[in-house]
């Protein structure tokens, strides 16, 4: 019986050997495999924190880029509404800068009519004061078939009217006719 039991240790000692390097073994290729797998996770983490730092700097330099026009179209505006503001008040500018010389400017746009036919002269409101009665009644003298109209509310300058067709010296409608190249003009000087 003792070789039975020897037999028997033997087989079971094999056995238990076999069982734990077998159980060896499975920690092993478990051990590797969890490796294996922590590695993966890491560079998986490792490539998706880059794509999300990729992102956010294309996403902050979109945003930097938009508050960089809005700001450039901002200031664009303010500059616009500044010329445009100076560009208004140039009819006024005008008015009283050619007080003295508006009689001779209707004299000399007068000239251009033909004179054997009738025309009316319209002053503008702002401008009338410029005119004396002297001169009015010099107009009526050089040209009888000038015919007062009544004054243009609002504005300075005047208006010459002969067969239907208006000739405007009105000061504002000169200056609003012209405000695309004074724009064009001021920004040139803004910049020089």
């Amino acid at each position: 019986m003792g070789n039975i039991e020897t037999l028997q240790n033997k087989i079971l000692g094999k056995v238990q050997a076999t069982g734990e390097a077998q159980v060896q073994d499975l920690q092993n290729e478990l051990s590797q495999a969890m490796d294996d797998y922590k590695n993966r996770i890491n560079k998986q983490f490792e490539h998706d924190k880059e794509n999300f730092i990729r992102k956010q700097e294309q996403q902050f330099e979109i945003r930097k880029q938009s508050l960089a026009n809005e700001l450039r179209n901002s200031q664009l505006t303010h500059k616009q509404k500044l010329l445009e503001e100076i560009i208004q008040d140039v009819p006024e500018e005008i008015n009283r800068s050619i007080a003295t010389d508006l009689g001779q400017m209707i004299q000399a746009a007068m000239q251009k009519l033909d004179s054997n036919q009738a025309f009316e002269l319209r002053i503008g409101e702002k401008s009338r004061q410029f005119i004396s009665d002297d001169q009015a009644n010099k107009f009526h003298a050089d040209y009888n078939m000038m015919q007062w109209g009544e004054n243009v509310a609002d504005k300075s300058g005047f208006i010459l009217t002969q067969k239907g067709m208006n000739m405007n010296y009105l000061f504002e409608d000169i200056i609003n006719e012209l405000k695309p190249q004074l724009l064009i003009e001021l920004e040139k000087q803004l910049k020089a």
